[in-house]
């Protein structure tokens, strides 16, 4: 079991992934830096490698997790799942579906968020990648988190499934990542 109060925010990934102009306004597209680094990162899906580490970089919550030794396998869960199943960095932070419906859907600003418009169309454009977490995981305030997974990346994909279900809209099955790190188990 991992303790994100211990981990704190260090990025442990190795600095020649970094994109090059990350943090600025001229990054490099994946296409390159994918040709540069795609080698390294055989182990994992290329999709994921784009939407997590090339994407989020050391901004990503789940940058203390070392890439080099994770599996990676995919699944197809029911939606309810990746709210049921999965913690967060703040453990099973509160969820506010009014609020979030409003602001996704498009009520509160006049357009619809990339978020929505994807799920809308029945399927997510990536899977949410989750960390196995059989033990659990103690939470960023110290609080001990019981649930088998860890969200890495779709924290706002999962606040808008979340306001769907709770409008008991009909959801398909969604894919998902699931990746294992041995040395946090």
């Amino acid at each position: 079991m991992f303790d994100l109060r211990e981990i704190g925010e260090d990025c442990v990934w190795p600095h020649y992934l970094e994109p090059k102009g990350y943090g600025d306004l001229e990054v490099e597209d994946f296409g390159s830096w994918w040709e540069r680094n795609g080698e390294q990162l055989k182990h994992l899906p290329e999709k994921l490698v784009e939407q997590w580490i090339y994407r989020h970089w050391c901004a990503s919550v789940a940058s203390f997790i070392p890439i080099e030794e994770l599996t990676c396998r995919e699944e197809i869960w029911p939606s309810g799942d990746f709210v049921t199943k999965v913690g967060t960095v703040r453990g099973k932070e509160p969820l506010n579906p009014e609020h979030d419906f409003s602001v996704f859907s498009g009520q509160k600003t006049g357009e619809k968020l990339h978020t929505a418009k994807a799920l809308d169309s029945g399927q997510w454009d990536f899977p949410l990648i989750v960390l196995e977490t059989p033990g659990g995981f103690t939470d960023c305030m110290g609080d001990h988190i019981e649930t088998e997974y860890f969200l890495v990346e779709g924290h706002k994909r999962r606040r808008y499934l979340n306001a769907l279900l709770h409008r008991e809209c009909s959801l398909a099955d969604q894919s998902v990542y699931v990746l294992r790190a041995p040395s946090l188990l």
